[in-house]
């Protein structure tokens, strides 16, 4: 027996031990060691290890128990241990496996085995169990369950553990189906709260959806429906196609190679995917990119496509391991109605006939009719159908579709029904990438950056999802919507909109070709081939025009309406915008915005109806305008004051109803009578989850300078400017409005924090000879904001002098930073740029801003030089660092 004095001693031998093996492997991996070999070189150390402390307590039990109870131990790994499928720092899931009657010698070796194991370095998730115990949590918890399945001898008595398995497995196979649908659930609950692959920037490879953890779950499921957990016994079972099998070998290999790297990289358990670790990777894995793609890009597509495969598989061959009650086929087939000579219907599945099934899977333009009937009649597909139709289609040759499919898949596309889900089967199954090959490219294509969170290709098919949930829609979208008599072109045109990415060139512009090619493919007609050109040439139009251009001025209503040139275009164009916003990602198409696009259509159906454009004709500003002015009189308001109601902006009449403009303008109307400073007032503003300021002034003499400390005194106050709208009312009469973010709001009173803001920006404006506000120095938490070396999209600073005679629009695109509003508007100040009107937008992390400059004397910036000296000092401006 070791003395008590030599555990320290053999605590730190193996941890040297475990330290330097690691070191080694780490160095072999990077020689070239595949993954799979590196996870079991890990397995061979972890076991090395574990083996000394475990002879070592039992050596130091013996003394006080009988060796014929200790001989009755097992030690016993589960999960990625038992598997031999470790990473560097995985952890070890081990078990201490007993009879009865040697309970009491495994508690002794338990108590110095853990405390020894934890003092070696490993994370040790331990038990101590009877193989009745086992079984019997098992049963009741699928985290345990799914762990044991796959579980080997370490060490100890073989006969034991051999006891323990065999009953094990035995009761597994006879509770398949509840253990299966167990195993189901907790992957999805995981996978929910780690989230899908295809949507996050930062994936987890071992539990985000088509990760390490789904190839597992094949396995548990393997293991239950056919007693092995095996992917190569499965295969040999039949159970696992060589298709599916290669398909999950391949993804194995790359993910745990990932996951390996992740490991080495951070000296400790990583699984998170994060995107400066993504920029790291691509490089050392020397991808290259192509034109128009990043190498980062290049990389992650490759993780996608493994994802994808893995999710597919997985889905399957869950299919495969259910099994459906007798009663219920039996009903389904009894109350199936005949289509066609090889295709029946019943109450909730559509399905091909056994005798004609292999010719009918081979046949494209069948398999499509197949799927248009499916989703025409809201019908499942069923299972071995499937089967046969996958099988066929892997193996078919990719060709170009001739005119019966196209045929069938413009029928398709007709109906909203099940249309995204059958799509992305048809995704699944590269049937798409031979419909339209420009879908090929764009499989697994991410953008690099945080404001698109689905591949290109997951995008599309999404965008064609939330435009067939209008169907149901109780609203002007879902009118609009149901109004389309042939939808398979706005479905069409939405299915392919961004496949022009991932090219140098504008992807509208190269959007546009691909149209060209797919519209002459399928054959349309000359009408149809020009509006689908044209809506994904335009299909930005409308974010551009409402969220960046003074709705107000006539002008830009009358540009966007010849832009479009008819009310069915504009329908249409509107719904495909809404539907491509709302597949970007959560959150993107908030209620701003979405007025702001029925704002401008409203408008720029009234010129189509009427020829009239904002502030022509408009009965109904009239009336408003009036009954603002008549209940400003009877306040005894200042009339020179009440005149300023025919000068309000429209955005400012229309953004409010008629008693709030009243309360509004009286409220300012007072303090501009009896104060000579600024007016500023807050709100919290709930449908925008923000405080909206309202800030009027007299410019005076002051034509630079104000909105510079307006969002000075912001910042200083530690606000985050979302949105900004900026007017001129009359001649002098500045009326700003910002929606802000104010973390302080949860612990303050509203009205005592609007307050002290409020104070700082009238001390900020009332004396503009004062110094500038300083902005609040924000700490962040480590992890809380991306290094820069992820922001690869370069800053843009546009200048534009076309749409108007007498102003410039300044448009600028960059990535977001606390301040930043405030060092852009403190610059524009310097030069002397006037800002006649702002629109100010940021999500995520990045920023839209459009300003109306001009020059002090009100001329528009056309001088190139000095369109340059703005530009730098911008550029200059955002590359400021932080306080």
């Amino acid at each position: 027996m070791a003395s008590s004095g030599s555990l320290p001693s053999l605590a730190r031998q193996c941890r040297d031990r475990l330290n330097d093996g690691r070191g080694r492997i780490e160095s072999r991996f990077r020689a070239g060691l595949p993954s799979v070999q590196t996870a079991t070189a890990l397995t061979d150390l972890y076991d090395d290890v574990i083996e000394k402390i475990w002879q070592d307590s039992l050596e130091r039990a013996s003394s006080s128990v009988k060796a014929s109870q200790l001989s009755q131990l097992s030690l016993v790994a589960h999960g990625g241990y038992g598997r031999r499928d470790l990473s560097p720092y995985s952890d070890a899931d081990l078990m201490l496996l007993t009879t009865r009657r040697s309970a009491a010698a495994a508690a002794q070796v338990a108590s110095t085995f853990v405390r020894d194991i934890t003092d070696a370095g490993i994370d040790c998730g331990f038990s101590v169990r009877t193989p009745r115990e086992c079984c019997t949590l098992a049963w009741a918890d699928a985290k345990i369950y799914t762990s044991l399945t796959e579980s080997r001898l370490c060490f100890g008595n073989e006969q034991t553990y051999d006891r323990y398995f065999d009953r094990f497995r035995a009761g597994a196979r006879r509770r398949r189906n509840y253990l299966n649908h167990q195993s189901l659930m907790a992957r999805r609950e995981e996978r929910q709260k780690w989230g899908e692959t295809n949507y996050l920037l930062r994936p987890n490879v071992k539990r985000s959806r088509g990760g390490l953890r789904d190839i597992q779950l094949v396995r548990w499921l393997g293991f239950a429906t056919h007693g092995a957990t095996s992917l190569e016994q499965l295969n040999k079972l039949n159970a696992l196609s060589d298709e599916d099998y290669g398909t999950l070998r391949r993804a194995h290999a790359f993910m745990l190679r990932l996951r390996h790297e992740l490991h080495f990289r951070t000296k400790r358990a990583q699984d998170v995917l994060d995107r400066p670790t993504q920029l790291d990777i691509a490089e050392d894995w020397g991808y290259q990119g192509r034109s128009g793609v990043l190498p980062v890009e290049d990389f992650m597509q490759d993780y996608f496509e493994h994802t994808r495969g893995v999710r597919y598989v997985a889905a399957y061959f869950h299919d495969d391991t259910r099994i459906r009650s007798r009663a219920a086929g039996a009903v389904e087939s009894v109350m199936s109605r005949r289509i066609d000579e090889d295709i029946r219907m019943g109450p909730t599945h559509i399905w091909v006939k056994s005798n004609t099934l292999e010719r009918f899977a081979q046949s494209l333009p069948d398999v499509l009719r197949l799927i248009q009937l499916a989703n025409h009649h809201s019908r499942r597909i069923a299972h071995p159908t499937w089967q046969a139709i996958r099988k066929s289609m892997q193996d078919r040759e990719a060709t170009p579709p001739d005119q019966p499919a196209v045929d069938a898949f413009m029928e398709l596309l007709k109906d909203p029904g099940r249309l995204a889900s059958l799509l992305r089967r048809l995704h699944e199954l590269r049937i798409l990438d031979q419909l339209i090959p420009a879908m090929g490219r764009c499989r697994g294509l991410l953008q690099f950056n945080a404001y698109h969170k689905y591949t290109v290709d997951a995008h599309c098919i999404r965008a064609v999802e939330a435009a067939t949930d209008f169907i149901d829609a109780e609203n002007s979208m879902g009118r609009r919507y149901r109004r389309l008599k042939d939808k398979a072109l706005l479905h069409l045109a939405l299915l392919i909109h961004d496949l022009g990415k991932g090219y140098e060139e504008d992807h509208s512009e190269v959007g546009r070709r691909i149209a060209g090619d797919v519209a002459d493919l399928f054959h349309l007609s000359a009408d149809d081939k020009d509006t689908l050109q044209w809506l994904i040439h335009k299909h930005l139009l409308v974010n551009e025009v409402a969220f960046r251009h003074d709705l107000n001025d006539p002008e830009v209503v009358h540009k966007f309406a010849a832009e479009v040139g008819s009310i069915s275009r504009l329908e249409l164009l509107l719904i495909h915008t809404v539907a491509d916003l709302q597949a970007v990602g959560p959150d993107v198409l908030n209620d701003w915005k979405m007025g702001l696009i029925e704002d401008l259509y409203l408008r720029a159906r009234r010129y189509f109806e009427t020829g009239n454009l904002p502030g022509e004709n408009e009965a109904d500003l009239d009336s408003k305008i009036e009954q603002v002015k008549e209940s400003l009189a009877e306040k005894k308001l200042d009339p020179s004051l009440i005149e300023f109601a025919k000068d309000m902006p429209l955005s400012l009449l229309r953004q409010h109803s008629t008693d709030d403009l009243i309360h509004e303008m009286y409220q300012v109307g007072e303090w501009l009578t009896q104060n000579p400073g600024c007016y500023c007032a807050g709100a919290v503003d709930p449908a925008a989850s923000a405080v909206r300021y309202t800030i009027v002034l007299r410019q005076g003499e002051r034509r630079v300078g104000v909105f510079a400390r307006i969002t000075a005194a912001f910042s200083a106050c530690g606000l985050s400017i979302m949105r900004a709208n900026v007017e001129t009312v009359g001649e002098d009469l500045l009326w700003d409005q910002f929606w802000v973010n104010d973390p302080e709001l949860k612990q303050r009173q509203p009205e005592s924090r609007i307050e002290e803001v409020c104070r700082v920006v009238t001390k900020a404006l009332d004396d503009p000879d004062s110094v500038m506000p300083t902005p609040r120095r924000v700490w962040q938490t480590q992890g809380s904001k991306e290094p820069s070396s992820v922001l690869l999209l370069p800053t843009k600073v546009l200048f534009d002098n076309d749409t108007f005679d007498h102003q410039t629009i300044l448009s600028m695109f960059t990535y977001d930073r606390p301040s930043l509003l405030s060092d852009i508007s403190g610059t524009l100040s310097q030069l002397d740029v006037v800002i006649q009107f702002a629109k100010i937008d940021t999500h995520l992390d990045q920023i839209a801003d459009v300003f109306y400059v001009t020059n002090l004397d009100g001329s528009p910036i056309t001088d190139s030089d000095r369109q340059e000296t703005i530009r730098n000092a911008l550029v200059d401006a955002v590359r400021k660092p932080v306080p």
